[in-house]
């Protein structure tokens, strides 16, 4: 069984290379020194991402508030031509009864 024995052969523990400890240590060392880059850039653009979405979201607020009223206005105005046309009706109802 070749394949069997290919994958003991594969499989098969070995020592490291010289200086394998080394090397991983001294890799962990670097990935853990501070980065090179100032912290400040991310604090920044956080602000700025804040800024645009609370903007956004007051923005948003302010032309719903507008709607709002806008369709409220209209509303009055329609119910206010309404009571006009109930008040003619009314009017010419009352005509037509006491001229007979």
């Amino acid at each position: 069984m070749t394949l069997e024995n290919d994958l003991k052969r594969a499989l098969r523990r070995e020592a490291p290379a010289p200086g394998f400890a080394n090397r991983v240590m001294e890799r962990i060392a670097r990935q853990q020194a501070p980065p090179h880059r100032p912290m400040w850039w991310r604090a920044a653009a956080a602000s700025v991402t804040l800024a645009a979405i609370l903007g956004g979201y007051a923005t948003h607020k302010v032309v719903e508030h507008r709607r709002g009223e806008h369709a409220k206005e209209q509303v009055l105005m329609a119910m206010r031509i309404a009571g006009e046309k109930v008040a003619y009706a009314q009017q010419e109802v009352r005509a037509i009864g006491t001229s007979d």
